[in-house]
């Protein structure tokens, strides 16, 4: 909104000493202030519990563009078994590609799975152009036997991503997350990016190349895209939360420094630090499961 404050100053002329009357005299000004428009954003987290059941969907882009990054894939989501491992050995991991071009399905994979299984994974999938990944998922979810079988009620959910374009589909971001909320509502369920990103590592980063609904989509769960060029499969499990605990957030949007509010269960505390660099508020302690973190400010 605008604001405008107006200020009148009136300088009237003195009376003279004889009875008579002088004609008054006044000065008028108008001082204009203007306010930028302003927005208060909130972004959360909600630390979780770990898993004892988890099921672990790659949503992967296959065109052409893509295959270089194939191994890349098959190491990272091996790293990151390594990491569920460590939380429990009742998962399973399942990949699709972004189109649901036959054939769409790998998997499942579970604790007895060879490495080599998830090595070639990728590379199984059917080349797609469609690259819609939100509904790929969707439709796998809702009319395929296989996606009517793979996740389980009672397992939490790790849904990941990974493209070198845009999500190309006729799903909105919010549809898409309203979605996910309300199917997985009884379990805990968590979502990565691995995309182009602004002023990343990718050689050639055309802006329609930028994968802006994955990062707005992302952003709902308290983290920003991980760029696709970097070498995202060593630190895959660090990325999400359901893989081990979390003390920071990344904000979806740059904040006024000053403006920064952070809440634990909605009472307001001060033991936290921000980083510019990172766009990110670090906590100076963890959270326990269940304990709800919110970071409020403002931005231009």
């Amino acid at each position: 909104m605008m604001t405008i404050k107006k200020l009148k100053l009136l300088l009237f002329g003195t009376l003279l000493s004889n009875l008579s009357c002088q004609p008054d005299y006044g000065m008028s000004y108008e001082v204009v202030e203007e306010i930028q428009p302003t927005e208060v954003v909130v972004d959360s987290f909600l630390q979780p519990k770990p898993p004892e059941r988890l099921d672990v969907l790659i949503v992967v882009d296959t065109s052409c563009s893509m295959s270089d990054n194939f191994q890349q894939v098959s190491i990272g989501v091996e790293l990151l078994r390594d990491d569920i491992e460590k939380l429990t050995l009742d998962y399973k991991i399942g990949f699709i590609n972004s189109g649901l071009m036959g054939p769409y399905f790998a998997g499942p994979y579970d604790y007895t799975a060879d490495p080599i299984d998830f090595l070639l994974a990728p590379y199984l999938l059917g080349a797609d152009w469609f690259e819609q990944g939100f509904q790929s998922m969707y439709e796998f979810v809702t009319t395929t036997p296989e996606g009517g079988e793979f996740f389980r009620d009672d397992a939490d959910k790790l849904i990941i991503f990974v493209s070198d374009e845009n999500e190309q589909g006729a799903l909105p971001t919010n549809v898409f997350h309203d979605w996910l909320v309300e199917k997985f509502e009884l379990v805990q369920h968590d979502v990565v990016a691995i995309v182009q990103i602004e002023n990343g590592e990718c050689p050639l980063n055309w802006e329609h190349d930028i994968g802006q609904k994955y990062i707005d989509l992302v952003a709902y769960y308290g983290k920003v895209g991980i760029d696709i060029c970097s070498d995202w499969e060593a630190w895959l499990g660090d990325s999400t939360f359901l893989v081990g605990e979390v003390d920071y957030i990344n904000l979806s949007k740059t904040p006024i420094e000053d403006s920064i509010v952070v809440y634990r269960n909605g009472l307001e505390i001060e033991l936290w630090y921000y980083l510019v660099e990172t766009n990110t508020v670090y906590l100076d302690f963890v959270p326990d499961p269940g304990e709800l973190i919110e970071v409020g400010y403002v931005i231009l």
